[in-house]
C-alpha cells in the first residue's frame, strides 16, 4: 500500500512523499545525530535535523526558527518549548538551548521520538495491524470529573465515547468499551481491560478545567523516556504515541474548528502502565462557558466523534506494515507555501483497515483538577497547566 500523507492529510497541505529519497532510506535512531550534551540531555543541532530532512529555511515570525520543504514546516519558538508542525503545536519534552555558534539545539529523544515518528510514521519500528480500539470515558460512578454550569464531564465524555464507537465501526474497527454506563472504574481496571484487548489502541476521553477565558483542544501522551533509559510499560510506544496524538490534534483542530491546545506529553498512571499505543484526550475546558454550552450538545459531540475516528482511521492506516512510504527521487517543479520553499512530489495514498466492531467492558483514566473529585489523572500535569 503507498501512503501519500502521513497524519498531514489532516494537517493538509504536507506530505509525506515531499521527504527524499536518499533521507528516507536512514533510520533516526539517534545514531546519526552530532549530539552535544547539555546537563544531562544530548542535544543536536538543527542544521542536523534540517540535513536530515533536506530541508531549507523558511521565513518566520521574529523569535522563531523555521525549517522546511514548501509540504512540511517545523517552527521552533517563541518559547522554547513550543514546535508548530503544519501550525498545530507540539509541546517539547526538553527546551530547546542555544549553540555556542548560536545555532538553535534539540534535544535527541524530542527528535527520535516526536519529531521523525510525525514526519515519518511508516518507519516506527515495530509497526503492528489496529483492528481493536479501546475506548475509555473519563470518570464515572462518584467519580462525576469536571462539573460546571455548563456540562458534566461523567456525561459528556460517555456520550462522546459512544458516538465514537459508532464511527469506529463504521470504519471497521473493533471497539471495546471500558464502560458504557456511568459507573466508577479504578485506573488499574482500565488498564487490565485495554492491555487484555489485541493489535489495539488506547483513547481515554475527558474535559479539561481552568480558568473561565481558557479553551481549547489539549492531546496527551506518556513523557517519553530518555534513549538510555529504563522503560515504563507506557514507553513501549513512544514513537506511535506521539504520531497517534498527531493525528488525533490534528483532526480535532482542523475538523471541529477547536482551539489547538497542542500534543503534550505527561506521566499520567494510566498511560505509564499501558501496553498499546495510548493517547489521553482533553475535548475541551468544561469551565468555559462557550466551549462548555458546546460540549453540552449531540452536534458538537458527535463532530468530536468524527474528528478523533478519522484520526484514528489515519494512524491505524500508518501501523500497518503494508503501508509503504512512497518517495520521488525529484523535486516537484512549484513550490507551495508557507515562504519560497522547495517541495518535493506528493506520492498517493491508499489506506485500508480492516476490522469489526464488537462492544466489550474495560477501564478508565483519571485526573486531579479543580471542582474535581478524587481520581481523574494520578500525577501532575506538566508546567503551567493549573490545577494538573
Amino acid at each position: 500500500m503507498k501512503l501519500r500523507t502521513l497524519m498531514f492529510s489532516l494537517l493538509a497541505p504536507a506530505c509525506l512523499a515531499a521527504l527524499p529519497l536518499p533521507c528516507a532510506a536512514v533510520t533516526a535512531d539517534g545514531s546519526t545525530w552530532h549530539a552535544t550534551r547539555v546537563g544531562d540531555t544530548d542535544y543536536v543541532p538543527l542544521e542536523d535535523l534540517r540535513s536530515f530532512y533536506k530541508f531549507i529555511p523558511v521565513e518566520g515570525a521574529s523569535a522563531t526558527r523555521s525549517v522546511g520543504n514548501g509540504d512540511i514546516t517545523l517552527t521552533f519558538g517563541p518559547d522554547s518549548r513550543d514546535l508548530l508542525v503544519n501550525g498545530i503545536r507540539c509541546r517539547l519534552s526538553h527546551p530547546t538551548r542555544s549553540g555556542a555558534q548560536g545555532d538553535l539545539l534539540l534535544s535527541k529523544v524530542d527528535l527520535v521520538k516526536l519529531i521523525d515518528p510525525v514526519l515519518r510514521p511508516t518507519y516506527i519500528p515495530d509497526r503492528q495491524v489496529i483492528r481493536t480500539v479501546v475506548l475509555d470515558a473519563g470518570h464515572g460512578g462518584h467519580d462525576v470529573g469536571t462539573v460546571s454550569p455548563y456540562v458534566r464531564e461523567a456525561d459528556a465524555t460517555l456520550l462522546v465515547a459512544a458516538a465514537l464507537g459508532r464511527e469506529l465501526s463504521k470504519h471497521g474497527f473493533e471497539v471495546v468499551f471500558t464502560h458504557e454506563d456511568n459507573r466508577y472504574l479504578s485506573d488499574q481496571q482500565r488498564v487490565d481491560a485495554a492491555n487484555a484487548a489485541k493489535d489495539a489502541l488506547f483513547i481515554s476521553l475527558h474535559l479539561n478545567s481552568g480558568r473561565s477565558d481558557t479553551r481549547g483542544v489539549e492531546t496527551y501522551t506518556m513523557e517519553p523516556a530518555a534513549l538510555e533509559d529504563k522503560l515504563l510499560p507506557g514507553n513501549k510506544h513512544d514513537a506511535a504515541n506521539a504520531a497517534l496524538a498527531m493525528a488525533l490534534q490534528a483532526s480535532l483542530v482542523r475538523r471541529c474548528g477547536a482551539v489547538d491546545g497542542g500534543l503534550r506529553r505527561a506521566r499520567y498512571s494510566i498511560l505509564s502502565s499501558l501496553e498499546c499505543p495510548a493517547a489521553l484526550v482533553e475535548l475541551g475546558y468544561a469551565t468555559n462557558k462557550e466551549e462548555g454550552s458546546l460540549l453540552d450538545t449531540q452536534e458538537y459531540r458527535d463532530s468530536l466523534a468524527k474528528a478523533l475516528a478519522e484520526g484514528i482511521s489515519t494512524f491505524a492506516k500508518m501501523m500497518d506494515p503494508a503501508t509503504k512510504l512512497q518517495v520521488r527521487e525529484t523535486p516537484a517543479a512549484a513550490p507551495a507555501p508557507p515562504a519560497a520553499v522547495k517541495p518535493a512530489a506528493p506520492a498517493p495514498v491508499k489506506p485500508a483497515v480492516t476490522a469489526k466492531n464488537k462492544p466489550s467492558k474495560p477501564t478508565k483514566a483519571t485526573k486531579p483538577a479543580a471542582n474535581r473529585s478524587s481520581n481523574k489523572r494520578s500525577t501532575p500535569a506538566p508546567s503551567g497547566r493549573k490545577g494538573r
